[in-house]
């Protein structure tokens, strides 16, 4: 899986918009707090996936046989949502959260507060969650993983219902990080099915077994 291409929707997100579409940008003038958010996203993903273009290495695969077989990892990071709706492409991001137990090949977590430009090009706070769940350890190769994930994201005007599933690797060594991707995802965005990418990128330390 071609993982690199996670990063291109957090970038998109950092460039959008004009003013905030709910009159909420965390208080006063000057610069809106949510973007320093984007950046803290934005140095994640470089770390993690780096950027092949501009010379910048980041974490390699993790080697089948660094891969835990006990022990459980939380993963924090960020989760993005390209959606393709009209007349503006929305791109959201957010906060992700992944537990991962490597003994029971448990995955649960979330995805919440979101933020992004709306199909209108308007930034705003999202809210909902995306709950994560049923997930899948090693199912297709050793450092591989996957989730389920549902829920509903909502600002005023705009509703996104989204169901679906992330397939991923584990990166760095002794499984430090995560990344995933949907390609095709469906989401029903103002009651209209319509495609979306969504990405998942996190970090973690796996803590062994007591």
């Amino acid at each position: 899986m071609r993982i690199w291409v996670l990063g291109a929707v957090v970038m998109a997100a950092g460039c959008g918009g004009g003013g905030s579409g709910d009159g909420s940008n965390g208080g006063g003038g000057g610069i809106d707090p949510r973007l320093s958010r984007i950046d803290i996203y934005e140095t994640q993903r470089l770390r993690v996936l780096g950027e092949p273009g501009a010379g910048v290495m980041g974490m390699p695969i993790t080697d089948d046989a660094q891969m835990p077989i006990s022990g459980r990892a939380t993963y924090d990071g960020s989760a993005s949502i390209l959606i393709e709706t009209m007349p503006e492409t929305a791109l959201i991001v957010g906060d992700a959260t992944v537990v991962m137990d490597f003994g029971l090949n448990e995955v649960s977590g979330e995805m919440d507060r979101f933020i992004g430009t709306d199909q209108n090009g308007d930034f705003r706070n999202f809210d909902g969650r995306l709950v994560l769940e049923d997930g899948d350890i090693g199912g297709t190769a050793a450092n591989a993983w996957s989730l389920d994930y549902a829920g509903t994201l909502s600002a005023p005007g705009q509703s996104y219902v989204m169901a679906g599933t992330v397939e991923g690797e584990f990166l760095g060594a002794a499984a430090g990080a995560i990344a995933g991707l949907e390609l095709e995802a469906q989401i029903v965005a103002n009651g209209v099915l319509t495609d979306g990418v969504v990405t998942l990128i996190g970090e973690g330390d796996v803590i062994p077994d007591e």
